[in-house]
């Protein structure tokens, strides 16, 4: 009985496609940043494109400390896609590569001036440290700044992905977005900044920025190294919270301009008719649920 119950409850669950099998949306990102912070869509672009990260220890942000040049390199070293699996291994291999001096104490402007602008940035105070809030509200500042041709973001392997209307969305063992006639595939972690994670609801929403993967690889200094990617994915979808559904759910809502009273009235008993139709289908479908289940559990007892 139990298990007969259990498999009707999992074939609901099993009717919305989500987006992705790993996907990370703004609910799940760090433990002490929720989904309500200021500056969240700022921190999913950044941690996106592993320009912020986590300690290796716990899934915990804490913004107001200081940012440690450990924690920087790990996370610079995974930007720049550099050898090493975990956040002790990147920051390794980001000192080997002269991001950072050491991996000791906090890091300072002009050390992430080094590491990520070449120089092409000034500060009043450049050996001042900074916390990880500050951190975040700087890269979000300069992260468009050109050097030289190219920009932090190109420098990771990264661009800006489309925006517009979603017309529709592809699913199955990948998930793509149709925008203007033309397929985006999601990369298989994508950060999605949207009110649900179930594809399908996503149509007819405004897709209002998105950051594509690229193939032209990762740039260390004055070396380019490629990537074994084929097509541009996106890493990074950020929704509005108003859908096409919702729109036109709007405009039924609202009265009919110049109506009389009695087109009023039909309205409403229109409207009423069909909500108390929908009332009754529902309490017919788990009536019939109910007694398939009590029919099943006599049959049993039965037996």
């Amino acid at each position: 009985m139990r298990k007969y119950i259990l498999m009707v409850l999992m074939s609901t669950l099993l009717l919305a496609p989500k987006a992705y099998a790993h996907t990370m949306d703004k609910s799940m990102l760090y433990t002490d940043v929720p989904a309500t912070t200021p500056d969240l869509q700022e921190i999913m672009v950044l941690h996106s494109i592993g320009l912020i990260g986590y300690n290796g220890t716990d899934m915990a942000l804490n913004p107001t400390e200081n940012l440690s040049r450990q924690d920087f390199a790990g996370w610079v070293g995974g930007f720049f896609g550099l050898e090493g699996s975990t956040v002790d291994e990147l920051a390794q291999a980001a000192k080997n590569e002269d991001y950072v001096s050491t991996l000791e104490g906090d890091i300072t402007y002009k050390e992430i001036n080094t590491a990520l602008f070449h120089n092409k940035l000034e500060f009043d105070k450049p050996d001042a440290t900074l916390t990880k809030d500050e951190y975040i509200s700087f890269l979000t500042e300069n992260i468009d700044v050109d050097m030289g041709g190219h920009t932090l973001l190109q420098m990771g392997g990264f661009s800006y992905g489309p925006t517009g209307t979603i017309e529709d969305v592809v699913t199955g063992d990948e998930t793509g977005l149709v925008i203007d006639g033309k397929t985006y595939m999601l990369s298989g972690h994508p950060r999605i900044f949207a009110d649900s994670n179930e594809a399908q609801s996503w149509v007819g929403q405004k897709l209002e920025q998105s950051i594509l993967t690229t193939s032209a690889g990762h740039h260390h200094g004055h070396e380019t190294q490629t990537t074994t990617t084929t097509a541009p994915t996106l890493q990074y979808i950020q929704l509005g919270t108003t859908t096409q559904a919702a729109t036109e759910e709007t405009k039924q809502e609202q009265p009919i301009a110049n109506a009389t009273p009695r087109d009023q009235q039909l309205s409403s008993e229109a409207a009423d008719t069909t909500s108390s139709s929908s009332s009754t289908l529902w309490m017919v479908a788990v009536g019939a649920l109910l007694a398939v289940i009590m029919g099943i559990a006599f049959w049993k007892r039965k037996k």
